[in-house]
């Protein structure tokens, strides 16, 4: 399952197709029916666990189909505990967090854990570039939220137990370097950058990216 996040809450929430429908856009293939990875896979990581009734709901969404396939689902390879950005940060302390961590990109939350966006490395560096030194005092000391996030700021994210070739579909098609991965209560519990599904085939030789 799949949602999107903006500023002022969710704003979608439903299947990939029903994600392409809302951008009035059509997938070119048929989505295929995947099986659940073996729970003693090298890529199942420890520490955190899918709610039981997810994991049910999906064994039963796939029970009725007729091709399986080994898979692999998100909460088994995402990066966790996830670094983010307080919508509160000044633009000094986000530019000293890209400073310390290697990350492309960090999620943005409020106050209360809740997710509203999220800001590139790509997108401080354009910020910093078209501003060069006219970035003073008064623009250091703004809040993130100020500066990077409006009512058109969405972010795509998805559940613990997504299948991460479905994952990696909408990052290639909507060119996206991270996915947030939330339960249903908006907690982000993971983050899935490319890197992370690469790592995960070079790991498992037999997981099969079918998209």
């Amino acid at each position: 399952m799949f949602a999107i996040y903006t500023p002022n809450g969710r704003s979608f929430s439903g299947p990939l197709e029903e994600l392409y429908h809302v951008k009035k856009t059509q997938l070119t293939e048929q989505s295929r029916s995947f099986q659940e990875l073996d729970e003693l896979s090298p890529l199942l990581k420890k520490g955190y666990s899918p709610p039981p009734k997810a994991i049910d709901a999906y064994k039963d969404a796939i029970s009725k189909t007729e091709t399986k396939e080994l898979i692999c689902h998100a909460y088994q390879i995402m990066t966790y505990p996830v670094a983010v950005i307080s919508a509160s940060d000044t633009l000094t302390t986000v530019i000293k967090i890209f400073t310390e961590r290697a990350y492309q990109e960090f999620p943005i939350v409020n106050s209360q854990q809740q997710l509203m966006g999220s800001l590139s490395r790509q997108q401080l560096y354009e910020y910093l570039l078209k501003h060069g030194t006219d970035v003073d005092k008064s623009a250091k000391s703004k809040s993130v939220a100020d500066l990077f996030l409006n009512e058109h700021s969405k972010i795509y994210t998805a559940e613990p137990v997504t299948d991460i070739r479905r994952i990696a579909v909408l990052q290639v098609k909507n060119r996206l370097h991270t996915i947030p991965i939330l339960e249903n209560n908006g907690k982000v519990v993971g983050i899935i950058s490319r890197t992370d599904i690469i790592k995960a085939v070079a790991i498992d030789p037999p997981l099969s990216l079918w998209c």
